[in-house]
C-alpha cells in the first residue's frame, strides 16, 4: 500500500483540482457531479480498502479548503462510500474482469444517490442549512446517472493507480 500511496495522492490532486476547476463550473440539470465523491468509491470498488480512506480524506479536505462547504464533510461522505465499496470488493461483489457488466454501473449508481443525501443530512447535522438550495432530487438523479457512467472507466483508473505503485516497488 505504500508504494501506491504516491501515485494515488497524485492522481487524488489531479481529481481535486479537476473537480474545482472544471466540474465546479458546468453544471448539469443545475447541479455539479461530485468526482470527488467518485474517486473513493472507485478506488474502494477496486478492492484496496486502505487506499480508498486515504484518497477519501485527503481529496475531501483538499476540497473543503478550497471550496465554501462545511469543512470535512465531503470527506465524510468519501470515506463512507469508500468503505462501503471496499466491502463490497472485499465480497467479490463489482470486480471489473468476473462481475456482470452491468453490476459496477449499479454500485455507482447507488453511490451517487447516496452520497447526494449523505451530504445533505450532513450538512443539517452541522448546522449548514444552505445545502438545501437547489432540488435535492435532481441533485441525486444527476450524481447516480454520473456515477453509473463513469464508476467503470474510474474503477479502471483505481486498478491502474494501484497496480503502478506495486509495480514500482519490484
Amino acid at each position: 500500500m505504500t508504494r501506491a500511496l504516491i501515485p494515488a495522492t497524485l492522481v487524488t490532486l489531479f481529481v481535486v483540482a479537476f473537480q474545482l476547476e472544471v466540474f465546479s463550473s458546468l453544471r448539469f440539470a443545475g447541479v455539479v457531479i461530485m468526482l470527488v465523491w467518485l474517486w473513493p468509491l472507485a478506488m474502494g470498488l477496486a478492492g484496496f480498502t486502505s487506499l480508498a480512506l486515504v484518497v477519501a480524506l485527503v481529496g475531501g479536505i483538499l476540497f473543503d479548503t478550497h471550496a465554501v462547504t462545511p469543512f470535512g464533510l465531503t470527506a465524510v461522505v468519501g470515506l463512507i462510500l469508500a468503505y462501503a465499496t471496499s466491502r463490497l470488493a472485499r465480497e467479490g461483489i463489482g470486480d471489473l474482469d468476473s462481475a456482470a457488466m452491468w453490476v459496477t454501473p449499479l454500485i455507482g449508481a447507488v453511490g451517487g444517490f447516496a452520497a447526494p443525501l449523505l451530504y445533505t443530512f450532513g450538512g443539517f447535522f452541522a448546522l449548514n442549512f444552505a445545502l438545501w438550495r437547489g432540488s435535492l432530487f435532481e441533485s441525486v438523479v444527476v450524481n447516480a446517472i454520473a456515477f453509473s457512467i463513469l464508476a467503470r472507466p474510474m474503477t479502471r483508473l483505481a486498478k491502474a493507480v494501484a497496480s503502478f505503485g506495486e509495480r514500482a516497488r519490484r
